[in-house]
């Protein structure tokens, strides 16, 4: 018969006197009753980290297509400032990310290169230099993305194999196309039709070059 364990077990605080220094005892290694484990002892700091190192991710830019994820976690973009939340579980390359960052939300882009994300507005402001957008690589469906004209270099919206841009009877090729501003003003709503691979111009003010 295994010794018994001899453990002190602290009280909990109440959640209102609660302080990150408070230990708690936590029990590790278990596999039965008879062989329970060891006891460690861990502040509250430490189950808050790991907590949070689980929960709440952060990347460079949109996650989808780049960070793995399951239902219900966060990743926050470090470059764009936009919370997202992990509505699909699965790997870097089909975890599917849905931003929460209100829509009335706006990036200026003052970048020759942007990659765009689901749910989100851009104002194109790179002087005399052409802003080459792309379309994120995993977009559920109703996604809606916004490019406004304002710098004179313009813009022009490209995107990953197999996807495309659907404007009234026209389409962009699939693959090799883009859909592009010829006025700097020019501007252009978005919405995924299919998910992650065709978007459908719902409104719009311009010309566009679509090739």
């Amino acid at each position: 018969m295994a010794t018994p364990i001899k453990e002190m077990f602290t009280v909990l605080p109440t959640v209102s006197t609660a302080q990150l220094s408070d230990i708690i005892c936590a029990v590790t290694g278990y596999v039965s009753p008879s062989n329970p484990g060891l006891s460690v002892q861990e502040s509250l700091q430490q189950i808050y980290t790991l907590f949070q190192s689980n929960i709440i991710l952060f990347n460079a830019g949109n996650p989808n297509g780049a960070v793995a994820g399951t239902t219900y976690q966060f990743c926050w973009d470090t470059t764009d400032s936009i919370l997202w939340i992990c509505t699909t579980s699965g790997t870097a390359t089909t975890a599917v990310w849905t931003s929460i960052t209100p829509q009335s939300s706006w990036t200026n882009v003052a970048t020759s290169t942007k990659t765009l994300a689901n749910d989100n507005n851009y104002i194109t402001n790179n002087g005399a230099s052409l802003v080459t957008y792309t379309l994120p690589t995993v977009s559920p469906q109703g996604s809606v993305i916004r490019v406004v004209g304002f710098s004179s270099g313009g813009w022009t919206i490209n995107y990953s194999s197999g996807q495309s841009i659907i404007v009234g009877s026209l389409s962009t090729t699939v693959t090799s196309g883009s859909l592009s501003s010829t006025n700097q003003n020019d501007v252009v709503e978005l919405v995924c039709t299919v998910a992650n691979t065709t978007f459908t111009t719902i409104a719009g003010v311009g010309n566009y070059t679509i090739v």
